[in-house]
């Protein structure tokens, strides 16, 4: 099963308002062989939890769901963490996780993971504010 979690209440909650459901076929699409080229360069093997932070739909984290026990997709737009809870529905998909939170506010709640992935969100973090300054 597929859940929605938190709400980060903060930050421009109308930056992407109204693009969760249009963002998929205005996205230019990752490479075919991007999940086999991630589980050869890293060695996946099905264990471990994946966190794809600033997710957006979870194109990313859906591609590579079969790769971890667990994937959790972390974006600070519920709408768009709820079209990815869709995507993964209508994929089969069950170890998914949406959490509503900026990278900003990541702790040791989330617990612990084997690999973490910025696909295409780092440009929107605040690098200062993540290294602690």
């Amino acid at each position: 099963m597929t859940k929605v979690v938190g709400s980060s209440g903060s930050g421009d909650e109308t930056l992407f308002a109204g693009a969760a459901r249009f963002y998929l076929q205005g996205r230019t699409p990752y490479a075919e062989g991007l999940a086999d080229a991630m589980a050869d360069a890293l060695h996946l093997d099905g264990r471990g939890r994946l966190l794809d932070v600033g997710c957006g739909p979870g194109v990313v984290a859906l591609r590579l769901a079969h790769l971890f026990e667990e994937v959790v997709g972390l974006d600070a737009d519920a709408d768009m963490l709820k079209e990815g809870a869709l995507q993964a529905e209508k994929l089969d998909l069950t170890n998914a996780v949406w959490v509503c939170m900026k990278a900003e506010e990541l702790s040791g709640s989330l617990g612990r993971f084997r690999i973490a992935t910025f696909a295409a969100s780092f440009h929107w973090m605040d690098r200062l504010k993540l290294q602690g300054q």
